[in-house]
């Protein structure tokens, strides 16, 4: 018998609440649960598509909620290239599997599942995050019981980041080690272009004003563009301290190819910068601007901060009793198509996360995989080319 997935997707629910939740603490407990990690950059939009695609932002081409256009931040709101057909329903169905898809703020559209006949359920409720945990658990109540018995369920969260205890900004830093060269007055207005070398937006992007790409870029390629991503790479990760503390702001530096790979590298920034945990970039940092000083205070944490993640409880027959593990955001979509048992598309970033089904499941099921997209034909498709070849005596 094929399996049925129902994946509800919890928008702006906290991960750690699920714990006080009684339905999923229930499930978790004889079931799996998962913390699962973003790829970076981890800005809403672009865990999405994670989520959604497997695939990193190299692959999908989006790498933040904005970009940089003629030395401003713009805005990046549509449809990534690289995710045209290439989102789980959209695979799915081009295996002939019934996919239903939803993405609402109306819970009462959870009923329309009831009496339906899909393969995978994917309900993504929105604006959840004023919702308590008595609202959660009548959620979940109410989904799992419109569900076959057989069918399983996925809880799943968006990723969570805390509030951030101080808020830093790149080019306030850039400035005071002289790589961003700004006037008297620290505003994006003033910044001197033709004498400045790297600049930050966004979520922590850096770029190189780099000749021949920035209307005024300065920088050359080859050995120049190394020489001052290296010196980024050790100012950002080593000298840029908090003033109070004296502890690193950043936790790590990667460039381009370290953190990315797919058609859509071009577009990446030059270098990533993952901040501690606690500490994150300012609405005028992220908009290629200034604050007046590179860390400043933000808000009074009332737990230890911790890294950006999503939580993913699950049970059902084919899944493992009692499982709690760590994974990756990309993770999800492969995990998904080999639940329902179908190839995953080579491309894919994430791995299946195989020790979250159960040893019956694993020896009975290969994992496999598809070479390239021309390889996502479905089996009544693949049918048809057989029987063709058949008739045209290709084949015994």
């Amino acid at each position: 018998m094929k399996n049925s997935v129902c994946l509800l997707w919890l928008e702006g629910v906290r991960p750690e609440s699920l714990s006080a939740v009684p339905s999923l603490a229930k499930l978790a407990t004889s079931g799996v649960d998962l913390q699962l990690a973003p790829l970076p950059l981890s800005e809403k939009s672009v865990c999405y598509y994670q989520t959604l695609t497997g695939m990193g932002s190299g692959k999908f081409g989006r790498f933040d909620a904005v970009y940089p256009a003629g030395y401003k931040a713009q805005e990046d709101t549509s449809v990534p290239d690289g995710a045209f057909g290439r989102l789980l329903p959209d695979i799915l169905r081009s295996r002939k599997l019934a996919v239903t898809f939803l993405e609402t703020k109306n819970r009462d559209m959870l009923d329309t599942l009831a009496g339906q006949t899909y393969d995978c359920a994917i309900v993504r409720l929105l604006d959840l995050g004023n919702a308590n945990n008595a609202e959660i658990d009548a959620i979940v109540r109410h989904c799992a019981g419109l569900l076959a018995p057989e069918t399983h369920l996925l809880v799943l969260t968006d990723v969570w980041s805390q509030p951030v205890q101080k808020l830093v900004n790149i080019n306030d830093f850039l400035a005071d080690v002289g790589l961003l060269e700004v006037g008297a007055v620290r505003d994006q207005a003033h910044i001197i272009w033709p004498e400045t070398l790297a600049y930050g937006l966004g979520t922590g992007q850096v770029w190189i004003n780099l000749r021949g790409r920035d209307p005024q870029g300065i920088v050359g390629s080859g050995r120049e563009y190394q020489d001052v991503c290296d010196a980024l790479i050790n100012e950002l990760g080593t000298n840029w301290r908090d003033p109070e503390t004296n502890e690193p702001v950043v936790e790590q530096v990667l460039r381009k190819e370290e953190a990315y790979s797919g058609d859509y590298l071009f577009k990446a920034p030059d270098l990533i910068v993952v901040f501690r945990p606690g500490y994150g970039a300012s609405t005028k940092a992220a908009a290629l601007n200034f604050d007046g000083r590179s860390v400043r205070s933000g808000y009074a944490l009332e737990a230890p901060p911790s890294a950006p993640s999503a939580r993913l409880i699950a049970g059902g027959p084919c899944l493992a009793s009692g499982l709690v593990e760590a994974g990756k955001l990309v993770d999800i979509m492969p995990s998904l198509m080999y639940l329902l048992d179908r190839p995953v598309p080579a491309y894919v970033d994430g791995n299946v996360i195989s020790s979250m089904f159960t040893q019956v499941y694993r020896e009975q099921t290969p994992i496999r995989h598809l070479d390239s997209d021309d390889d996502l034909l479905s089996d009544e498709e693949e049918g048809m080319i057989v029987d063709r070849l058949r008739d045209l005596g290709y084949l015994g």
